[in-house]
């Protein structure tokens, strides 16, 4: 919109909504609906209010997911019929019309898309939400009737009807997930070829024929080096899931398949994708992979996290669930080793089994509260000659006593045989 567009936008609803207008909150977009040039409707749309426990019942989410997530739904703050149009069905058309380039348009402007839009009707004044159910949007339930002024909140008695409207099936889903997936579909082609030119993709694939295919030779479309090779590059250049890998994929081209060692016009979808890392051998995949990375990478100066997560759906019958220990590189997100963790011991004896193979020699090695111990502090310095970063907590009131105790304002004297720790 131009200048005076903008301008003209905000003065008619400044004078004919019933709310007014001064601005919209967050990241905002504001649109224009027009019939032969003539301007019909506006539409306003901001950053999703931060409390709605109808919404957040809807989707699911803890506190702490909505506040990493939030960002992800857009509020329809403002939506106007100008007075002087009177035409059947226009507020759900133009509705329904908006949402199908909302996403897109939050994407172009603010770099990520939008996958629920919310709003909310004040029935208080006789609105039902008439276009919006005819848009399809889903009434969730009422506010419970707070309003926010200068960051304080206050009761207002007018509790509201929340609708939603979600821009993909699994909104919700993606909305509470471990990883957001990212629609590479959208990354400029020109840029993933550029990555992949300096990127050493034959090594890799050299790498990955060694791997053995569980599948049965009947009905093979893309061969395990293709898929393979797709997925670790898909994952080194971002993807945290398997639509993300799967999109990443969508977006080569022949060229650059040819790379991978791939002689269809498509690479594999998702699915394909998905079915043959999940059948793969992931202890040879791990191994194979996370030594090819470690020979593409010095881990001087890089920060490792150790982290024990146990795998959903590995429990088999009465047989425990698998529990991993597993080395991974902070900024780039990569495991560069795993150590599974018997159900008779526990992950502090596993950490140097997981780290003797490594080359720590000026890395900083992350730890959560568990494995802060003296032992593990003496063998990361002592024989790996890194780093660390430990917590600590209540439970070590000693050693918490002691950091706190320390004057970090004065240079301490640090020796390469000396242990350090950090405190929270």
């Amino acid at each position: 919109m131009r200048r005076d567009e903008i301008e003209l936008w905000g003065e008619s609803m400044r004078r004919h909504h019933y709310l007014g207008y001064r601005w919209i909150a967050g990241r905002s977009l504001r649109y224009v609906a027009t019939l032969d040039s003539r301007w019909v409707a506006l539409i306003g749309w901001g950053s999703a209010v931060l409390k709605c426990t109808a919404r957040d019942r809807f989707i699911g989410w803890d506190s702490e997911t909505k506040l990493k997530r939030l960002y992800l739904i857009a509020n329809n703050a403002r939506f106007l019929i100008l007075p002087s149009v009177s035409i059947r069905n226009l507020a759900s058309k133009v509705l329904s019309m908006n949402l199908k380039r909302l996403s897109n348009d939050f994407r172009a402007v603010y770099g990520h898309p939008i996958y629920l839009a919310e709003t909310f009707v004040d029935e208080a004044r006789g609105y039902r939400g008439s276009c919006y159910r005819a848009a399809n949007w889903r009434y969730v339930g009422l506010t419970s009737g707070w309003s926010r002024s200068a960051g304080r909140y206050y009761r207002n008695d007018q509790p509201k009807a929340v609708f939603l409207y979600p821009l993909r099936k699994d909104a919700k889903e993606i909305l509470t997930g471990d990883f957001i997936p990212y629609d590479f579909n959208v990354v400029e082609r020109e840029g993933i070829m550029n990555k992949l030119k300096e990127f050493p993709v034959e090594g890799l694939m050299e790498e990955i024929r060694r791997i053995k295919d569980p599948r049965k030779a009947r009905g093979i479309r893309h061969s395990l080096g293709v898929v393979l090779g797709i997925a670790v590059c898909a994952v080194l250049c971002g993807a945290r899931s398997y639509r993300g890998i799967g999109d990443w994929a969508g977006a080569l081209t022949k060229e650059m398949l040819k790379r991978f060692g791939g002689d269809r016009s498509k690479p594999p979808s998702e699915p394909t994708i998905r079915r043959l890392l999940q059948a793969v051998d992931a202890e040879e995949f791990d191994a194979r992979i996370g030594g090819w990375v470690l020979n593409q990478q010095l881990l001087t100066g890089k920060a490792i996290a150790m982290d024990g997560k146990t795998l959903r759906g590995s429990r088999d019958g009465e047989q425990s669930p698998v529990h991993l220990l597993s080395a991974v590189v902070h900024k780039e997100g990569i495991v560069i080793a795993q150590q599974r963790v018997d159900e008779k011991t526990n992950e502090i004896t596993q950490v140097q089994p997981l780290l003797d193979k490594l080359n720590l020699k000026g890395a900083v090695v992350t730890a959560d509260a568990l494995l802060t111990q003296k032992n593990i502090a003496e063998y990361l310095v002592a024989q790996k000659q890194a780093d660390y970063v430990f917590t600590v907590k209540g439970n070590q009131q000693t050693l918490r006593d002691d950091i706190r105790d320390l004057d970090f304002k004065k240079k301490l004297p640090i020796t390469r045989t000396s242990t350090r720790n950090t405190g929270e």
